[in-house]
């Protein structure tokens, strides 16, 4: 691994490649998508579609078992809710993805936490099949169109 010396050189800040986890030194005024980490949520202030920021949270996992696993996020009512609408004040996009996804006829977590959100539409419009956690906080998920582009939350697990 290579060393940086940012003190010798403060135009340079370290980056990491998500593509290849390798890092490199890059002039600080460069603006790159980052991502915010508190405890294990990640804040990935990068705009995807629903399916591809599903995938981004499970490609941030590791294939070991003994490494945390990420997903996208499950919200419940009230304080949980609360708390998450505080911690995505940093993102770019009004809304953020959350891991709630119309299957079938039913709402679902994709990550098979309980679902206690009751004022979402029983029969969403085609398109509107994925929730999204809003920055006002408003106390409820909104369904929205999967192939908006919005940022969104994963989260660290140990299987």
């Amino acid at each position: 691994m290579q060393n940086f010396d940012i003190l010798s050189n403060p135009t340079n800040c370290v980056t990491m490649s998500s593509l290849r986890n390798k890092l490199a030194a890059n002039d600080c005024k460069t603006v790159l998508p980052f991502l915010c980490i508190t405890e294990n949520i990640v804040l990935v202030k990068e705009k995807r579609s629903w399916e591809e920021a599903f995938e981004h949270c499970r490609s941030l996992g590791s294939s070991s078992d003994s490494n945390p696993h990420f997903n996208l996020l499950s919200v419940q009512p009230g304080n949980e809710h609360t708390y998450m609408t505080e911690e995505i004040t940093e993102a770019d996009t009004d809304e953020v993805w959350t891991a709630l996804h119309f299957l079938g006829d039913e709402w679902l977590w994709i990550n098979g936490a309980d679902m206690l959100y009751t004022d979402l539409p029983q029969c969403p419009s085609r398109r509107q099949h994925c929730g999204a956690l809003l920055k006002n906080n408003t106390g409820t998920l909104e369904a929205r169109d999967c192939s908006e582009r919005k940022n969104f939350l994963c989260y660290s697990y140990n299987p």
